[in-house]
């Protein structure tokens, strides 16, 4: 085999940072350098081809011709390495990373990770949240469960569980002079919202035709969980998630005085990432995850089948009355 004659790695690096941003500040950052260290081993790699890789401007930089010949397989080799160092150091590893909503993770995850836990001491499953999409793909986590209508691409993923939506209160207001129901003395009581779900409350008031009801207050809280949690102490009404609030309903510290309820036409989905797609410690923690939500469902008395609809829909669950 002959004997590889390779370009020094390290300026390559700092080349394919700095083409890829289109600055050597941009690139410095993201290697966690100065801007003059990537300038000088861009040097260092046109001097050993002996030819100009970019146009220096005043505040940006331009590939030369050579520069754009050069960049693509620069490219693809760090990204085989990348690829081949996440599999190396996945090989054994017993650390499975989940990104999810806060709310789940704190009303509908961790109420059932003992069982699972004392079952598989082995996996450290390291949980992390976000709320964002720009927060989710900075996760990089082996397993995501976030809202969607379709696979995400290059991931191996399915829907698990629906987003159903209902009025919930503390019993104390289905009683006295406005009591609940009807939808109508909800124009009496204080709306619990919660900011990233803003149009939960219209959508199921336009279902129940009092779209135009305006409520006595309005409470609006960061998180979903929070608006729950204050309807557990009489402040008012949330619209709360169905599969988040499964405790709170069997220990009767919330009621849902409406049979009513509306099932959006995201899912919620788990995904895989393509690296650890057939990981095994991964998939346990997939499966359990995939029992728990058939156990769900199966609590709403109703059949799952994943969403093919564009628009929200109304759906009776039993409330118990």
């Amino acid at each position: 085999m002959s004997k590889r004659r390779l370009p020094p790695l390290n300026p390559l690096r700092n080349f394919e940072a700095a083409a890829r941003c289109g600055s050597f500040t941009q690139a410095a950052a993201e290697l966690n350098v100065t801007p003059a260290a990537v300038s000088r081993q861009v040097i260092v790699l046109e001097n050993y081809f002996s030819k100009s890789l970019f146009i220096r401007h005043a505040n940006i930089i331009e590939l030369t011709a050579d520069g754009v010949a050069l960049l693509p397989s620069v490219s693809a080799a760090l990204d085989m390495l990348n690829d081949g160092a996440r599999l190396l150091s996945a090989k054994g590893d017993t650390a499975v990373n989940l990104c999810t909503y806060p709310g789940f993770i704190m009303q509908w995850l961790i109420p059932r990770m003992g069982h699972f836990r004392s079952e598989h001491p082995e996996i450290n499953l390291n949980l992390i949240t976000a709320s964002k999409p720009d927060e989710f793909e900075a996760a990089h986590a082996d397993i995501t469960i976030k809202y969607g209508h379709e696979q995400p691409h290059g991931e191996c993923g399915k829907a698990i569980l629906p987003d159903i939506i209902l009025p919930v209160c503390s019993p104390s207001l289905t009683r006295g002079p406005h009591a609940l129901p009807p939808v109508e003395n909800l124009a009496q009581h204080t709306l619990l919202r919660s900011r990233y779900r803003r149009l939960d409350w219209p959508s199921w008031l336009e279902i129940m035709n009092a779209q135009d009801l305006h409520a006595h207050q309005e409470l609006t809280f960061k998180e979903s969980g929070l608006a729950n949690q204050a309807a557990t102490q009489g402040l008012g009404v949330a619209m709360a998630q169905r599969l988040l609030v499964e405790n709170e309903l069997a220990s009767g510290k919330l009621v849902m005085p409406f049979s009513t309820a509306l099932r959006r036409s995201a899912d919620i989905w788990i995904s895989r990432s393509r690296e650890r797609c057939a990981d095994d410690h991964v998939t346990l923690v997939c499966d359990w995850i995939e029992k728990e939500a058939r156990d769900t469902v199966a609590g709403f008395g109703i059949d799952f089948t994943p969403s093919t609809f564009d628009t929200a829909q109304a759906l009776t669950l039993n409330n118990g009355k």
